[in-house]
């Protein structure tokens, strides 16, 4: 824990004072004297020099990814190659179009249905009905010249006991190679246990690609978990970010007493993400690591808390995330860089920290200040929000906050009443600048 923290804490200096072009760090050796000739319009996975790589028309292509819920559109204009879906729909067409029209490429999923959700791999005529519900999404959209690779479940073992589940996975990838030799598979797992990478191998040998989906702090140990289960293919990150709010016992002193957690600045988390980045994805170019998929491109609600991932807000502004994907896909940053909050402890209520345990009394008068600063020295302007533990808006993004308890909004100081009913709450502040760029914090509380 002290050796992440001590390399969190360079990484932010770097992320806070660096503006430097890097583009040798983030850019793929210079392998075309052994590269492959390789026949336009087909997607694979070769090895060269004994590395691996993914070619796409015939040119070596690394996946600088995205999960993306919303701003599709906007992932190229910040080195963004492509983005993942999570099952076809009535918007996949659209959806597909829209990719090919920003030059992206997407990461095909394919839903395949979860034990824990009710689904019984011991009955074939379920199991038949899966299968071919997944071949005619295929052949609906196998030539799209968007499509890159198909990716046959998300974390479809989660909670699993049945390893029919992966005779199941092994059909679909021998069905795809047969009506679709242009586009390699994948699966998407929920971490990275040997067992599972073992068992999947051994029962669905036409997977091409293993994905994985982990998060910060379990990144360091990916490679060997992937060495350990004898997987000798090509591997990608399909999702990353911080610490997954599920998962918080490691860090006892962010989870309050009353079961919330405590969590990290929009500047804190865009530190974690360069990082990952920078040391166990691209880091592993020549491990085997093809790419990977930023989670979450947009916004969405994680567990309890709205704000844990994201990288945008619900109109579009973009935090320090987006800034430290562009250098980490690029190898710059932007011209003009997201306001910065460096730490949580940079923000107070009634001059307690968030880990400082905040209780409140109901319809009481509070204070709370927060410290920010902005790298390009604009114009700074504040917003305050108390909102319910757990709420969201309709599409999950922020919810519109609980009105008439913040006094004076657009200041680093505010003074603001409690809300009058018992419960969890937090007092978020989103700091923008005049380019369309935002910074976040937040406190939580329980009110008595």
């Amino acid at each position: 824990m002290k050796k992440l923290m001590k390399l969190c804490m360079l990484c932010l200096s770097i992320f806070t004072l660096s503006c430097e072009k890097n583009p040798a760090a983030y850019t793929l050796p210079n392998e075309t004297v052994n590269a492959p000739v390789l026949t336009s319009a087909k997607v694979q996975t070769v090895k060269v020099n004994g590395k691996w790589r993914l070619y796409k028309d015939g040119q070596v292509y690394y996946v600088r990814g995205a999960a993306a819920n919303q701003f599709y559109d906007k992932i190229d204009d910040y080195g963004g190659n492509t983005f993942r879906t999570y099952s076809t729909n009535d918007s996949t067409q659209k959806t597909l179009d829209l990719a090919k029209a920003n030059g992206l490429s997407v990461m095909m999923g394919i839903w395949v249905n979860r034990e824990r959700d009710g689904f019984n791999y011991n009955d074939p005529v379920a199991v038949k009905a899966q299968l071919d519900r997944i071949k005619e999404e295929v052949m609906r959209f196998k030539d799209h010249p968007a499509v890159l690779i198909w990716c046959i479940g998300n974390e479809a073992e989660s909670m699993y006991t049945n390893l029919k589940l992966w005779d199941a996975v092994g059909e679909i990838a021998k069905m795809i190679h047969e009506i679709d030799p242009n586009h390699p598979t994948s699966v998407a797992l929920a971490g990275v246990d040997p067992v599972r990478i073992k068992d999947m191998m051994q029962r669905a040998p036409d997977v091409d690609i293993l994905s994985i989906n982990t998060y910060a702090p379990q990144m360091p140990t990916n490679l060997g978990n992937i060495q350990a289960a004898g997987w000798t293919k090509p591997y990608m990150v399909s999702e990353y970010g911080p610490r997954g709010a599920q998962s918080m016992a490691p860090e006892p002193t962010r989870v309050l007493p009353w079961g919330g957690i405590v969590e990290q600045t929009s500047t804190e988390k865009a530190v974690i993400y360069q990082q990952v980045y920078k040391d166990w994805i691209y880091g592993n170019v020549n491990n085997g690591c093809i790419g990977s998929y930023v989670f979450v491109w947009g916004y969405q609600m994680h567990g309890d808390v709205v704000n844990w991932y994201g990288t945008h807000d619900r109109k579009g502004r973009t935090n320090a995330t987006v800034d430290a994907l562009q250098f980490s896909w690029t190898g710059q940053y932007p011209s003009n860089r997201a306001p910065v909050i460096t730490s949580r402890n940079d923000m107070l209520m009634n001059g307690k920290r968030p880990e400082d345990i905040v209780k409140v009394k109901k319809s009481s008068k509070n204070i709370a200040t927060v410290t920010a600063s902005d790298p390009d020295g604009d114009p700074l302007t504040y917003e305050w929000v108390v909102m319910l533990e757990g709420t969201s808006a309709a599409d999950g993004g922020f919810p519109p906050g609980i009105p008439g308890l913040i006094e004076t909004q657009n200041s680093k100081n505010i003074n603001f009443t409690a809300p009058a009913s018992p419960g969890e709450y937090r007092l978020y502040v989103f700091v923008y600048d005049n380019h369309n760029k935002v910074a976040s914090a937040c406190v939580p509380f329980l009110v008595e």
